[in-house]
């Protein structure tokens, strides 16, 4: 009877010792598979990683540019250039047939009151081909009225009367000036034939040559692109 109670006490205990074997198995199986942790790692205070923000580099006050406002700007009309010469005809004089006269009294250069001499050089202004010229006395003193007639080549016949355009008289320094463009756009090589006739008409309404006819000969450059005839009165007495 003592016996078979202590076997089943002693059975007893080995299958409580079987079981708490078997449950801490259990238990170091759960810990080594990290499906549970009875002591967990402490938890590390997050840390924020610095940021890589550039920092400007030389001084802080540079002083920032800002766009000003542009003006605009009107162009301005420049002045008018009124000195282009034009080839309108004026109104042409009844000239008689050429006739040489016959000086009266004094010595003269030539039998015609007036001598006519030519001399090529450069325009005054612009690019153009002509002829212009001025009548004086023998000291030189202006004689203005006197009609010249002008035959350009291609263009036609063009009478200027000497003194009658103060532009003139100004750009060639005497009160008898005048001036006729032949080809008012460019150097030209031409013959223009060059006569002076008398200031007023004679009894017949014609007007009477008072110097030989005489040719500028134009040489298409720009020095001798301007015939400048100067005609000169011979006969200190003659009216």
């Amino acid at each position: 009877m003592g016996n078979g109670k202590r076997s089943a006490l002693f059975n007893i205990l080995t299958i409580v010792m079987l079981i708490a074997t078997v449950c801490l198995l259990v238990f170091y199986a759960l810990i080594g598979l990290d499906f549970y942790n009875p002591f967990p790692y402490p938890t590390r205070a997050s840390e924020a990683l610095p940021t890589d923000t550039p920092t400007p580099s030389g001084p802080t006050d540079r002083p920032t540019w800002t766009p000003t406002h542009t003006p605009t700007i009107t162009p301005t009309p420049g002045p008018t250039n009124t000195r282009t010469p034009t080839l309108t005809p004026s109104a042409t004089p009844t000239f008689p047939a050429t006739r040489t006269p016959t000086p009266t009294t004094g010595p003269t250069r030539s039998p015609w009151p007036f001598t006519c001499e030519v001399e090529l050089r450069r325009p005054e202004y612009d690019s153009w081909s002509g002829v212009a010229g001025h009548v004086q006395d023998l000291e030189g003193n202006p004689l203005p009225g006197y009609i010249v007639q002008v035959q350009c080549p291609g263009a036609g016949t063009f009478t200027p009367r000497a003194g009658e355009s103060e532009r003139y008289n100004g750009i060639y320094g005497s009160q008898a000036a005048w001036e006729q463009a032949c080809n008012p756009a460019s150097y030209q090589t031409m013959d223009i034939r060059v006569q002076l006739f008398n200031s007023f008409p004679e009894s017949d309404g014609t007007y009477r040559a008072v110097s030989e006819a005489m040719t500028a000969k134009l040489g298409g450059y720009a020095s001798g692109s301007l015939g400048y005839v100067t005609c000169t009165l011979n006969w200190e007495d003659w009216q």
